[in-house]
């Protein structure tokens, strides 16, 4: 033991206590600042008692003050604690009005056998914080998710995040699960499908099993589910599912859920469930935009080694537009026909990789005539007045809608767009693109015209035979 670590230690105080302490005043140190000065005496009031295995007890003696902690900061207390120290704890707030403990026979037995290590989550190794491509249609679930997996907030339990199929969902879900494990190697991560647990659920019933189940999540300390959306209509497994997650976040762990909807528009998910998925954050992922398709395919490409040039990139992230599975799948596919045929990567050969997918599984896009028409009735415009010469500020802005739609579903060339909207030159409608892409940033009201549009605009158009 180093002289300094001695110097350190108080009268009768073990290393743990005196590490605990030092923590603690660390964690105070963090905490502070962000309280009302009203409040802090009791946070500054809290004393360190002890810690045994991962039960750390602080002592406040004032009733209130401890109710106070509890409601507000007992889960982001323990998680700072866990930081500090190193490993998870849980926090147990005491005073000297609170009931003794009894204590309990020591019985002298044989050594129990070593409990098994908690098992490694399943993850998918290329699914990392490194290899995800942040845009603005996810740049709140990137960013929530990076928060949780490294500790930085407690307000983000549970953290829900969803969208349509492919656009992220699993990768930030295994993601969270690897950084978790370089931070804390011994972390207990339990990653399951939606549709895994109710297999399981339904196989431990069926052998009289449950009482196991249950016990697989005891010690959970981060529980990833993927796609919850499949314990909808199921009642006992949601009830068996609503009991699992009120034990995991009453002992303040860490839920991470995905779904191919939000909570309120889960059919068939009890009501009691629905809103404690909406306790945490929501966060939602959009289809890309082509900035950030071209950006998935470039580095996918440079993941792989492959020097894909622009002109194919560009071509991929045109006519793939609403599917990150997919957009990679052609990729792939095209790497994979230039390596059998030992053919350099062309936009001839992209296009060859590309009828496949467009021609036997992907919509028709819809024409501009449908997305001119659709604009016009939601900003309650005529089509005279969209490709005319007017300016007033209304028909500016449903010109810079349209035009925005035009590019992001149909990806045609600018000339065409300008032509279908009257115009004479195409830089007139890259400018109004632009624009439109500034607005959207400072304007969650248009944001969600916006994505109202674009699903008309899916809705509009018709399947390729």
């Amino acid at each position: 033991m180093r002289r300094e670590e001695l110097d350190q230690l108080r009268l009768g105080e073990d290393i743990d206590v005196a590490q605990l302490r030092r923590a603690w005043r660390n964690v105070v140190q963090a905490l502070l600042p962000r309280v009302a000065a009203s409040s802090r005496r009791y946070l500054e009031a809290i004393t360190p008692v002890g810690i045994e295995g991962d039960c750390v007890q602080l002592r406040l003696d004032n009733a209130f003050g401890r109710d106070w902690v509890r409601q507000r900061y007992l889960r982001e207390l323990q998680t700072l604690l866990s930081q500090q120290l190193g490993f998870p704890v849980v926090v147990q707030l005491v005073g000297e009005d609170s009931p003794a403990p009894v204590p309990e026979p020591v019985v002298v037995a044989a050594p129990a056998p070593s409990q098994p290590a908690f098992p490694p989550p399943r993850l998918n190794p290329h699914y990392t914080f490194e290899t995800f491509v942040v845009g603005r249609s996810n740049r709140l679930a990137h960013a929530a998710a990076w928060a949780v997996a490294n500790g930085a907030s407690a307000r983000y339990n549970p953290l829900f995040i969803y969208s349509p199929p492919g656009l992220g969902k699993t990768h930030l879900l295994h993601a969270i699960g690897h950084a978790c494990l370089r931070r804390m190697p011994n972390a207990r991560i339990l990653y399951i499908s939606g549709e895994e647990f109710v297999n399981s659920y339904v196989q431990a019933v069926r052998q009289q099993k449950v009482d196991e189940f249950r016990e697989r999540y005891r010690n959970v300390q981060y529980w990833l589910v993927d796609d919850v959306q499949f314990v909808a209509g199921k009642e006992r497994t949601q009830e068996e599912f609503f009991h699992i997650f009120n034990m995991l976040y009453n002992a303040g762990k860490q839920l991470v859920m995905t779904s191919d909807k939000a909570p309120r528009e889960l059919v068939g998910v009890e009501e009691r469930l629905r809103t404690r998925f909406e306790m945490g954050l929501c966060a939602d992922i959009a289809p890309p935009d082509f900035e950030t398709r071209l950006a998935i395919l470039l580095s996918k490409a440079e993941r792989e080694g492959i020097a894909l040039p622009l002109a194919v990139a560009e071509l991929i992230a045109d006519k793939i537009q609403s599917n990150i599975r997919v957009l990679e799948g052609v990729l792939t596919r095209l790497i994979a026909q230039s390596s059998i045929l030992g053919e350099p990567i062309t936009v001839e050969l992209a296009a060859e990789a590309l009828r496949a997918y467009l021609v036997e599984a992907q919509p028709k896009a819809p024409s501009l005539e449908q997305i001119v028409q659709l604009v016009c009735e939601e900003m309650g415009i005529s089509r005279e007045e969209l490709t005319g010469s007017s300016r007033r500020g209304e028909v500016v802005q449903a010109r810079q809608v349209a035009v925005f739609l035009a590019r992001e579903t149909t990806g045609e060339p600018w000339a065409r767009i300008a032509e279908a909207l009257g115009r004479a030159d195409h830089t007139t409608v890259l400018h109004a693109y632009r624009q439109l892409q500034q607005r959207l940033r400072r304007d969650p009201i248009l944001r969600e015209r916006i994505q109202r549009l674009r699903h008309r605009v899916a809705g509009s158009a018709t399947v390729r035979a």
